[in-house]
């Protein structure tokens, strides 16, 4: 069969099965493509749904706090005034603040006051008998979920201390809320999701939702049109106590469905009439003249008539082809033996035909080169310039060559003038007794090999140096570290017998500059691991807004301590971003800790999110000692200080900014500085709100 019908014949079939392949390869992909959208969505819904529980959580522990640091409820536990119950707790409080109940117990655990609310009646009622067993014998940190026989409630618990935080405690504020369909209907208001509430034995759920280990996330397809994601809520025992579930409508895959069936119909007509335009263009155009030209090329060849010539019309690459081979015929056999010639001199490496017993039949004399030696030698054998055991060894090898009808790689060692040549011998043995030897220098070749050698070893020798380093610093400070830090945490408790005042004191100082220390020694780590490529991003989708108002409420007390003023101003459409959290907390949390460190008492610290040219901007603003021009330039150079002095007035190792700026950069973001001494600073991190992220990348931060 002919080219032209073999081409025919395969560029169709090739059609046809490309439009089949696509049809069902985009099938297949877009559907599962469309299938994950539509798990994403729930996936986002859930995590939505998780975030209000968590954030109605918080809200309670915040009104806890607020209520057991007023200056007034650490009177009223001394006092018992009536007054003070008349004017902050009403049934106008319980409405709007959304509680079930509230309590205060003194110290010495007896339960003060205590009110629950009656929703339907709306008017206070006494405390529920089981609240009055379970409140005094509890221990609660932060809010957490508590099964009662009157249902789930979410409790905060709070110590009552002065605005100030002074002590001592005088005992605890307890609040909490019914954790029902009533506060589920009240999240979910405005969220555009609907949330219901399962009992944790119910036998819809999902199976091994429970398991250990098992997110508190799960997705499941319900059917063809439901994709149903759920939230699994554990009491402060670990027990398994209630689930929240959301669905959502699969509608992407219904539309992708659609999408694909009116894809495939567009692509079958499509193809049916570019494959025949394409075949018969291809048969015009290309297969007839290839078939004359090959046609005249096998009786020229066969009658080996180099007088003959190709007649090819047209204007293109074929006839330019048959006008080439015509000027070739005219000159095929000078140039044939010119180039045997020439191309033999000039090869750096010289090529050996000779017999299976090392008789040389032909070879060329290299000109240039590395192997000119050898064409000064005279010898009819390839072994007489040989050593006598190197001899020996490579005709071993050319016969085991032989026997295996493949080509061969034989090399040796030659003395030449007081040196030692490497060469290598690449070997083909054809037909009974006929070998051909390619032979050429090693030497340069082994030469760099060994100091590349020698330099990847040295290479890897400092890398292991520096890397036991850290391992043993690592070991032997933090171990120690962590037990002096421990037990000074135990002291500090007065868990094994009361302090006086300059003891406790002095262990407050041994714990904080433990803690210290750790931080440093992890942030020196940290810098390590990104220098050695060992961070990878574990990106999640969040609130730029919850996360700083998380880092100010954490960094509140340490403000509060140099009488700082610390404010926050975030726009408030600001999306959420995908990023790894807790390094993004860690660089928001490092600029305001310098920023605080560097202010003098009685200053402001400003905290500022906006959004511009496709970029999230988070800024912190100080009015602090400001920074020179000149150190600007080294301020993210690891360990670089300002005043480097041993009596400089500002601590730390110099880790927090060069932290800042890696852990932003692998976000592919950037950061900026804009100070001048004496007026502060302003350090500006932008994150970009479109970034293509690596799915394997991605883990679950809760």
């Amino acid at each position: 069969m002919f080219i032209r019908q073999k081409t025919l014949i395969g560029v169709g079939v090739m059609l046809i099965f490309m439009i089949f392949a696509i049809t069902g390869v985009s099938q297949l992909l877009v559907a599962e493509s469309y299938s994950e959208l539509d798990e994403e969505q729930a996936s986002k819904d859930a995590t939505w749904m998780e975030d209000l529980i968590e954030s109605d959580m918080d809200s309670l522990e915040f009104l806890n706090i607020d209520y057991a640091q007023w200056d007034d409820t650490y009177e009223y536990i001394v006092s018992h005034d009536k007054e003070y119950l008349e004017s902050n707790i009403m049934p106008e409080t319980f409405q709007h603040s959304r509680l079930d109940f509230i309590a205060y117990v003194d110290s010495s655990g007896e339960i003060v006051y205590g009110s629950s609310y009656d929703k339907i009646n709306e008017e206070q009622v006494p405390l529920y008998d089981s609240l009055v067993e379970f409140i005094p014998s509890s221990n609660l940190s932060g809010p957490v979920f508590i099964n009662l026989p009157e249902g789930l409630f979410i409790i905060s618990s709070s110590p009552i201390l002065t605005s100030a935080m002074d002590g001592p405690s005088r005992g605890i504020v307890v609040m909490g809320r019914l954790f029902d369909h009533d506060l589920i209907d009240s999240l979910s208001e405005g969220s555009g999701i609907e949330i219901e509430l399962l009992p944790a034995d119910d036998p819809q759920l999902p199976m091994g939702i429970w398991n250990e280990g098992s997110s508190d996330i799960s997705i499941e397809t319900i059917d063809k049109d439901m994709v149903a994601g759920y939230y699994s809520i554990h009491d402060v025992f670990g027990i398994p106590a209630i689930v929240a579930k959301t669905t959502t409508p699969r509608s992407i895959t219904a539309q992708g469905e659609e999408t694909l069936y009116y894809f495939a119909l567009s692509l079958f007509f499509v193809g049916f009439v570019f494959g025949f335009i394409l075949l018969l263009f291809l048969d015009r155009v290309v297969l007839r003249r290839i078939l004359h030209l090959c046609v005249d090329v096998i009786s020229i060849g066969g009658d080996k008539d180099f007088s003959s010539r190709l007649h090819i019309g047209g204007d293109d690459e074929l006839f330019r082809l048959s006008h080439s081979i015509n000027l070739m015929l005219e000159k095929l056999e000078e140039m044939h033996k010119a180039k045997d010639s020439a191309v033999m001199k000039a090869m750096p490496v010289m090529i050996a035909h000779m017999k299976l017993d090392g008789t040389i039949v032909h070879r060329n004399d290299p000109q240039n080169g590395d192997l000119f030696f050898l064409s000064s030698m005279d010898f009819k054998n390839i072994y007489d310039v040989l050593p006598e055991d190197t001899a020996k060894l490579m005709r071993g090898k050319v016969q085991d060559i032989a026997r295996s009808n493949e080509v061969g790689v034989v090399e040796y060692n030659l003395p030449v003038d007081g040196r030692i040549v490497n060469l290598e011998a690449r070997v083909l043995v054809f037909g009974e007794d006929d070998v051909l030897a390619i032979i050429m220098d090693n030497s340069h070749r082994k030469a760099a090999e060994s100091a590349l050698i020698q330099s990847k070893l040295e290479a890897e020798a400092s890398s292991r140096t520096k890397s036991e380093f850290i391992a043993n610093m690592s070991h032997e400070l933090r171990t120690p570290l962590n037990s002096i830090i421990g037990f000074s945490d135990v002291i500090h408790s007065e868990s094994h017998g009361p302090l006086n005042e300059p003891q406790k004191k002095y262990i407050s100082n041994v714990l904080k500059n433990g803690k210290h220390l750790s931080n440093i020694i992890n942030d020196i780590l940290s810098v390590s691991k990104i220098e050695s490529g060992n961070v990878e991003l574990h990106v999640d989708e969040f609130f730029v807004s919850d996360l700083i108002n998380e880092v100010e409420t954490m960094m509140a007390p340490i403000a509060l301590e140099k009488d700082i003023d610390m404010s926050c101003n975030i726009d408030i459409e600001m999306p959420a971003i995908k990023a790894d959290m807790i390094k993004f907390k860690q660089i928001v949390y490092n600029l305001v800790s310098n920023a605080i460190k560097f202010s003098d008492k009685g200053g402001t610290v400003a905290i500022g999110g906006n959004i511009s040219e496709d970029f999230v901007h988070i800024s912190v603003k100080d009015c602090g000692i400001g920074i020179s021009p000149e150190c600007q330039d080294k301020l993210f150079n690891p360990f670089f200080q300002a005043d480097a002095s041993v009596s400089r007035k500002y601590g730390g190792v110099g880790l927090g900014l060069p932290l800042v700026k890696n852990f932003t950069e692998m976000h592919g973001g950037y950061v900026r500085v804009e100070s001048k001494e004496g007026e502060g600073s302003t350090f500006t991190v932008s994150f970009p709100l479109e970034r293509e992220v690596d799915t394997s990348q991605i883990n679950e931060q809760n």
